[in-house]
This record gives structure tokens, C-alpha cells and sequence, in this order.
């Protein structure tokens, strides 16, 4: 393996190994010393420019989904001309848009990057991102005078750029087990995953400030337009950075899992295989669960913090997903260096359960200051450090129990399973709201279900999570090889089935 600063260390190429194949690989080691079967792993430079290509576009496409959910209002009477009135607001339709495509182009993004390389899938899902960023724009141009047109547009945009997600929310794993070494693969899936959040957070701060003392929008306003071509240029940047990777995989791999990973199994059958291993089906519920709980309730909260006598406008969200933001990164750096993946999820379910719930019970009382509004950010602040870490740290313990599986399918049916939730519980938060159930406010009792969710985690994570770790089995094992070490039948990994 290659290190930065360009030293090469030689390891065994990986391949299907059983108890056998082991001990022949070992006595010809010790015949032979390297034999023409070996391989010396390397990592390029190039990596960090897929790496970059895959967060940009994880980041603008993250920001035009959330960025109208804290302008429910403008945005309603600047598309539709007139209030909601009880009906589905312009706003959600938008936001949910987002989610539903993604549950329906999910496989195919899975089936071409898998299959046809990181480069195509990259540059697919950055020029989806970039059409759709400029419909949404144009949707935006005051000359358009027809509110009609100008929703039909909008929606349309997102459409378009929802699209974009297939690809960018399947590629982070694939990239880590292609382009990065073992011991920098969780941190490159957390540098993927927290463009998310980090957008999430530049589109609820940036409307929060431009839209802040500007809160009447007439049709001929060009702030929506300004906001657009904005998201616009952040969506044109990872366009132009795709362009410039010029292969699908580095000339030489920089691992043995990523030597030894090649699509033997079949795109359907690997599907199958995933959602019948009883501990994936696990991860992909505690993966939906931290993912569509956490969005859905920020989106949600607004309206309890509104009715409570807080004024925070998308700040509680842009919090969250900072200190989610930061608090990955650790958790990433933990993974690398402790392969304790697991640990990990179960930390975070249990965090965020008691962040939820504490926010549930401290907002039974309205706001009487100054101090009131630090707590609540507070709570929101350690919901999305319980919570964005179980994104990349999930993904990777995913491609650990489905190996050898191809890393973007095991990764894309969890990415799914968690956008489907994310689709169906907004509508559940509503529903739940109106049946206005034990609770003159309406919304407590849909916070009260959003915590027993996360209380239906805890208990999966704690007593029911037990992942087998079959890539690292299969690293261990060539590494005990190299170094001519004892073969145990579980760290040479001499039961995994490579079919």
C-alpha cells in the first residue's frame, strides 16, 4: 500500500479463500517469497478529486431540498399565488419530491454505478443535479407571470434533481472501497455523508438571512430568483469537477477486498441477498429510522416551536446538522482506528432517543427567555450528533455484512429503505397531528409517536444488532498470510463464501 507521502508496502491480492487456499498461498510465500499472483496496493492522489466530486454534489443537491422548508410561506404565495388553505403546501410537495424519487431511481443508480464505474455514475448524477438547480431557476424569473407554470416548473426541477441522489447517496461507499485504503475508508464515507447535513445546514441558514427581514413576497420579486441562481452555481461546480476524473477505478487497488471485489454474484441476486441477511435487515431499519426521524422531526418542529413562543426560523435545523457535521468526523476517525462499528450505532440510538425525548418533555412548557431557547438548541444540537453518524458509520457496517456483495448495492438499499421512511413519516406526523388525540396541542401526541420510534431503535441496536465483519475478515486473513502468521478459521475469514 502506498502511503501520502508515496511509500509502497506489498500485500497478497485478495481472492475467494477457503482453509485451503490459505495454507497453499502460505507455502508458496515461503518457497517463493512474493509470487506473480501478488500485487502491490496503492493509493492515488486522484482519490481526494472523486472524494470532492461525490461531497459537492451531495451538498447543493441537499440545499435545494431542504431550502424552501423554512419558507413555507413566501414560497406558497410566490408559486401558487395563494395560501394553502388546508391543502398540501408547495413547499412540502417539493421537499417530499425528493424522497420519493429516490425510493424509485434508486436501483438503477445502484445497477450503473456497480456496473458501469464511479466516473459514469458521477458524472450522471452531477448533470442531473445542474439541469435541475436551473429549471428551478427559471421556475424562479418574475417575467413568468403564470403561478401555474411557475409550480409546474419548480416541481419539475426537483424532479429532475432528485434524480441526481441515486448516484451520489450510493457512491460514497463504493469510492471508499475502490479509492481509499482500509484504514481511511470510514473517514471518506463520513467526508461523503456530511455534505449532506452540510447542506442541509447552508439551506436553512442562507434563506433564514436573505429572506429574514424581507418577509413580503410579491410576485414580482426577484429574491426567489437570487436564491436559485445561487444554488444554481453551487450545482455547476461538481459538474465541472466530473469532468476532470478520467478513469472508473485507480490502475492499481488500493486494498485486498477491493483486489478480491468483483460482481460474480449478479445485480438481482445481490438485492435478495441483502434483504434476507437478517442482520442487514436490521441495519437498513435502525439506518431508516435515524434518518427519516431526524430530518422529519426538524422539518416538523417548526410548527410546536412557533406554537411554544419560539421565533428561530431554520436555525434549530442548521445547529443540528453542524454538530452532526463535526461530530462524524470523530466518529469516523473512531471507526478507522477501532473498527468498533457497531458500538458506534449503538451510542447513537441511545443518545438520540434521550435528545427526543428530553426535547418532547421540555417543550410541554412555552418559552419564558433567553434561556429556554439555549436548551432547545441544545437538544437539537445533540439530536443530529446522535444522529448524522449513524449515516456513513451505517453504510460502511452495511458493506461489512453483505461482503462481497458490490459495495454500492448493499449501500443503495439502505439509502431506499431510509428514503421511504423518510417519505411515509412526514404524512404520519400530519395525520397523527390532526386526530388531535389526549392533547389540546395536536402536535405533542406526533412527537410522542416520533419518540417511541426511537425507543423501537434502542432496543434493536441493543439486543438484536450482531454483524459479522466479513471484509475485515478477508483483510486479516491475507494480512495474517503475509506476515506468516497462525490461520484461525474465523480471522482468515476461511468460511466466507465468495459467490
Amino acid at each position: 500500500m502506498e502511503n501520502d507521502s508515496g511509500v509502497d508496502q506489498p500485500l497478497l491480492m485478495g481472492s475467494a479463500i477457503n482453509k485451503e487456499a490459505v495454507a497453499a498461498d502460505k507455502d508458496t510465500s515461503a518457497n517463493e517469497g512474493i509470487s506473480e499472483n501478488s500485487v502491490i496496493y496503492k493509493v492515488y492522489p486522484a482519490r481526494w478529486l472523486v472524494l470532492a466530486v461525490c461531497c459537492f454534489l451531495a451538498l447543493s443537491n441537499a440545499m435545494q431540498w431542504i431550502s424552501f422548508s423554512s419558507l413555507s410561506d413566501e414560497v406558497q404565495i410566490y408559486y401558487r399565488g395563494r395560501p394553502a388553505n388546508g391543502s398540501i403546501d408547495v413547499s412540502l410537495v417539493t421537499n417530499q419530491i425528493f424522497q420519493f424519487v429516490a425510493v424509485f431511481t434508486g436501483f438503477g443508480g445502484m445497477y450503473i454505478t456497480d456496473n458501469k464505474g464511479i466516473k459514469t455514475a458521477g458524472l450522471l448524477g452531477t448533470t442531473l443535479n445542474v439541469i435541475g438547480a436551473s429549471i428551478r431557476m427559471i421556475a424562479s424569473i418574475p417575467f413568468i407571470k403564470s403561478h401555474f407554470v411557475r409550480e409546474c416548473l419548480l416541481h419539475a426541477g426537483s424532479f429532475i434533481a432528485a434524480s441526481a441522489q441515486a448516484f451520489f447517496l450510493v457512491l460514497p461507499s463504493k469510492i471508499a472501497e475502490c479509492w481509499f485504503p482500509g484504514d481511511q475508508r470510514a473517514i471518506a464515507n463520513v467526508l461523503s455523508f456530511v455534505a449532506n447535513p452540510a447542506g442541509v445546514a447552508l439551506g436553512t441558514i442562507v434563506p433564514s438571512i436573505l429572506f429574514g427581514h424581507n418577509k413580503t413576497i410579491d410576485s414580482n420579486s426577484w429574491m426567489f430568483f437570487t436564491f436559485t441562481l445561487g444554488m444554481e452555481c453551487l450545482a455547476l461546480f461538481p459538474f465541472v469537477l466530473a469532468l476532470f476524473v478520467r478513469t472508473k477505478l485507480p490502475p492499481t487497488p488500493p486494498s485486498a477486498s477491493s483486489a478480491a471485489h468483483q460482481n460474480n454474484i449478479g445485480f438481482f441476486k445481490s438485492i435478495l441477498q441483502c434483504i434476507f441477511n437478517a442482520q442487514f435487515f436490521i441495519q437498513m431499519t435502525l439506518f431508516a429510522f435515524a434518518f427519516s426521524l431526524l430530518w422529519s422531526l426538524m422539518i416538523f418542529l417548526d410548527g410546536p416551536l412557533k406554537d411554544q413562543g419560539y421565533e428561530m426560523a431554520g436555525y434549530p435545523t442548521a445547529v443540528c446538522a453542524i454538530v452532526g457535521t463535526l461530530t462524524s468526523l470523530l466518529a469516523g476517525h473512531i471507526a478507522d482506528k477501532t473498527r468498533k462499528f457497531k458500538e458506534i450505532i449503538r451510542v447513537c440510538t441511545v443518545g438520540f432517543s434521550c435528545s427526543v425525548i428530553t426535547l418532547r418533555m421540555f417543550l410541554n412548557q412555552p418559552r419564558t427567555g433567553l434561556f429556554d431557547s439555549i436548551i432547545v438548541y441544545t437538544l437539537c444540537g445533540c439530536l443530529g450528533a446522535f444522529s448524522i453518524p449513524q449515516f456513513p458509520i451505517g453504510v460502511e457496517l452495511g458493506v461489512e455484512t453483505t461482503f462481497p456483495v458490490m459495495e454500492a448495492t448493499s449501500s443503495g438499499v439502505l439509502v431506499i429503505f431510509g428514503s421511504l421512511f423518510m417519505f411515509i413519516i412526514p404524512f404520519a406526523q400530519n395525520y397523527t397531528e390532526k386526530l388531535h388525540l389526549f392533547y389540546a396541542q395536536s402536535w405533542k401526541f406526533a412527537l410522542d409517536v416520533t419518540c417511541g420510534l426511537s425507543i423501537v431503535s434502542v432496543i434493536l441496536s441493543l439486543f438484536f444488532l450482531r454483524p459479522r465483519y466479513r471484509r475485515l475478515e478477508l483483510e486479516n486473513a491475507k494480512l495474517a498470510l503475509e506476515n506468516e502468521e497462525p490461520v484461525t478459521a474465523r480471522t482468515a475469514a476461511s468460511d466466507i463464501e465468495m459467490r
